[in-house]
């Protein structure tokens, strides 16, 4: 199994301002803000520029009926997840399953990835949510 950490998603109200904060230290937006609507999210990425660097990932709900929409309610936003990417998704879910982590969604499409970076695949890019603790939310990737 390969796991490589591929972004650290927040939360936030409002994508365009949480950027100005990142700014601050010296990111700079790498994907425009794209709307999911699987996810039911809108998402920018920031980073250096640099190739295979980890990304901060900014997520914003796309409405009330996001599955994040709790998280800026109760908490106000913040650090949400830590996304790993790996290259054979079903069998790292099946796996953390049977070393008993709590699955929140299994592996579903992600096209706003695709969409963020103008990756052209013949596939598209799975994600997966586990709890590996009450506290930890980890995001799983398969690039597709």
């Amino acid at each position: 199994m390969t796991i490589k950490l591929n972004h650290i998603g927040f939360v936030v109200e409002n994508i365009a301002e949480a950027a100005k904060r990142f700014r601050t230290l010296g990111l700079r937006e790498v994907t425009g803000a794209e709307p999911d609507p699987i996810q039911k999210v809108v998402a920018c990425f920031m980073g250096t520029g640099d190739e295979g660097e980890a990304h901060i990932e900014l997520l914003e709900p796309a409405g009330e009926s996001s599955p994040i929409s709790n998280f800026l309610k109760k908490r106000g936003g913040g650090l949400h997840h830590i996304c790993f990417e790996v290259n054979d998704i079903k069998r790292t879910a099946d796996d953390l399953m049977q070393r008993g982590c709590k699955v929140v969604v299994p592996p579903v499409d992600c096209v706003g990835y695709d969409r963020s970076f103008e990756r052209e695949t013949a596939g598209v890019t799975k994600i997966a949510f586990f709890f590996l603790s009450d506290k930890i939310l980890i995001e799983l990737l398969q690039k597709g």
